[in-house]
């Protein structure tokens, strides 16, 4: 395969990063290893990233919003790219970010998908919203629809991916949640399914808007408060788990050199003296369940705070007024270690949407003029966002490609992209569900990513981990089912639901005829829609459209006479399945790319 010379080149990952040292490599693995910016090319080592924060004015074609819609979405259609194509950067962008914040496909809220197996208790109807019916009482039947209600919350997500229309909702809802995650299985009670929906609703409702709001409405969430314990404190021994991560992963982030460190660990725990005291008072009551602050379990000391945060002392507050403890505590953070903390978001927003690599020159001139924007702004999120997605820097070519698609990207990107149908009848709540689960499941145990099953408080390792980051997908395991998977959609092999396959001609017929006929352009169009970059133009006549689109014959017209007569008269089966073929050939060959695997 031919990559962009100047900036790629493939780099094979040792296996001993993902298996035993004793194993042996996996072709597959090799063959789909990613692909990163040049560090032993002379030409990448010289070459030096001159684009900048600025607008974006270069040539806007398929190519860009192509890069644009599968970084900020799922996948994007044909269709969907022409949309924006006829769009300027800006406009384009400023339509992506225009979105209503509760989902309207495939549901608002998760429903009652089970009531056709399970009575409801509270008699929701099947179909119906339960994210709002708490159980009050603990018994096997509360024990086993809660199983139930919080596999819905999770499938309904997935829905929510493949349906919604194309914006960045979910896709910034996502880098909130990896940033800032709880464990959906690691939360107990009957009533956990709501304070997950709750959890992904906040930063779904936040996800352009005001940080400062958002981390302090986490910090007193029921999801959070469970999570990391905060549930658990106390005045006597303060939990700390929710502090130290506050601080270490949440917003200022942990320093490689303790020397550079801007917080203590005495700081650590003068802020979990702070959080103490905020809890849930009860399980087992009606929606929502409140979350107010308890001075029972407020730590009663001065809480002193390090020179990182010039000294402060926040004396303690008697009663209820221990409660006001809490805002000035964030006044603090907010003002001592302003630009620490909005930097690091900003290196976690380029990780997740453009690329890992932050070299001093993506520091300088892209994280800081991008973080002092988040503080001029005052924390509101959006400006940073259409900063950065309208720059030049974000459609440099040196940024195509790079990144290895998580699962979900794999999955529901596959899924859009080439319009795979996965919608049952309305009305069938219970089959819809089971679809989705399906799609999870293999998401989580096939390809390593759950949805709400983070590994860790960190997240995944794919946005964090040096110096691997995106690498941690791939392994020799996981590369084989993903190739399994698309299989699977186009050949209908060993997969629980029929409805899961591509139409090779319904997603052709998205394209001109004048291009579908010729298979030239056609075979140009097909790489350029299912790929971040070009492909080596031998490979593209060789093997994609004489040996698969031609079916080895010698002449361009094999194909136009085909797809003529097809046209003509679409409800021949026989003309109709040479054209089925002949697509689903060339579809095999791309889609088993490894650039199929980036973005």
């Amino acid at each position: 395969m031919n990559l962009n010379d100047n900036f790629f080149n493939s780099a094979i990952v040792n296996a001993s990063q993902n298996q035993e040292s004793n194993e042996t490599m996996d072709p597959l693995f090799e063959k789909y290893s990613r692909k990163k910016l040049s560090r032993n090319s002379k030409i990448a080592d010289n070459y030096q990233i001159s684009s900048g924060i600025a607008l974006y004015k270069g040539i806007w074609s398929e190519a860009e919003v192509n890069h644009l819609l599968k970084r900020v979405s799922f996948g994007a259609s044909k269709i969907d790219i022409d949309v924006y194509k006829k769009l300027s950067v800006s406009a384009a962008v400023d339509k992506l970010l225009n979105f209503q914040f509760t989902p309207k496909y495939p549901y608002p809220t998760p429903v009652n998908f089970y009531g056709k197996d399970l009575p409801d208790p509270h008699n929701v109807p099947y179909g119906a919203d339960f994210t709002k019916s708490h159980f009050l009482i603990y018994d096997d039947k509360a024990n086993s629809l809660a199983g139930y209600r919080s596999l819905g919350v999770k499938n309904w997500m997935l829905g929510v991916y493949i349906n919604d229309t194309t914006s960045m909702r979910e896709k910034l809802t996502d880098f909130w949640y990896h940033f800032i995650p709880i464990n959906f299985d690691s939360l107990a009670g009957e009533n956990s399914f709501s304070y997950v929906n709750d959890y992904r609703t906040l930063l779904r409702n936040n996800c352009i808007g005001n940080f400062k709001t958002l981390i302090k409405e986490i910090s007193k969430s029921q999801g959070m408060l469970l999570y990391l314990n905060g549930q658990d404190s106390n005045a006597n021994t303060p939990n700390e788990n929710f502090a130290r991560e506050l601080l270490e992963l949440f917003t200022i982030g942990k320093e490689i050199n303790p020397e550079n460190q801007k917080y203590t660990e005495d700081d650590i725990k003068a802020a979990s003296k702070i959080f103490s005291g905020w809890r849930m008072q009860k399980f087992l009551v009606p929606y929502p369940t409140p979350v107010v602050f308890n001075p029972i379990y407020h730590n009663q000391e001065n809480k002193q705070f390090s020179h990182n945060f010039n000294n402060t002392l926040i004396y303690n507050q008697l009663n209820d007024a221990g409660a006001n403890e809490f805002d000035q505590f964030f006044d603090m953070l907010f003002a001592y270690q302003s630009i620490t903390i909005a930097k690091y978001i900003c290196r976690r927003l380029y990780r997740f949407f453009v690329y890992y690599d932050i070299t001093t020159a993506i520091e300088n001139e892209i994280i800081t003029p991008l973080a002092n924007l988040l503080v001029a702004s005052n924390w509101e999120f959006r400006p940073v966002v259409e900063m950065l997605f309208k720059s030049e820097h974000f459609y440099d070519i040196s940024v195509r490609g790079l990144m290895i698609k998580s699962p979900f990207d794999f999955v529901v990107g596959a899924i859009r992209t080439l319009k795979i149908e996965t919608n049952l009848l309305p009305s069938d709540y219970s089959g819809q569900n089971w679809l989705w689960d399906y799609l999870r499941v293999f998401c989580y145990e096939k390809l390593e990513q759950g949805i709400g099953q983070v590994p860790t408080v960190s997240g995944w390792k794919a946005y964090y981990q040096e110096p691997t980051f995106y690498q941690n997908w791939i392994t020799s395991i996981t590369i084989q089912k993903r190739e399994s998977f698309l299989d699977n959609l186009l050949y209908n092999k060993n997969i629980e639901s029929k409805i899961l396959i591509v139409n090779p001609i319904s997603y052709v017929l998205d394209f001109p005829n004048d291009t579908i006929k010729d298979p030239n352009l056609l075979i140009n169009a097909l790489v350029n829609h299912l790929l971040p970059i070009d492909i080596d133009i031998k490979f593209k006549t060789d093997v994609l459209k004489k040996a698969n689109l031609l079916n080895s014959q010698r002449n361009d017209s094999y194909w136009t006479l085909a797809w003529n007569d097809y046209k003509a008269n679409p409800t021949n089966s026989t003309k109709k399945k040479i054209v089925e073929d002949r697509l689903k050939a060339v579809l095999n060959v791309i889609l088993k790319l490894a650039e199929f695997q980036l973005m």
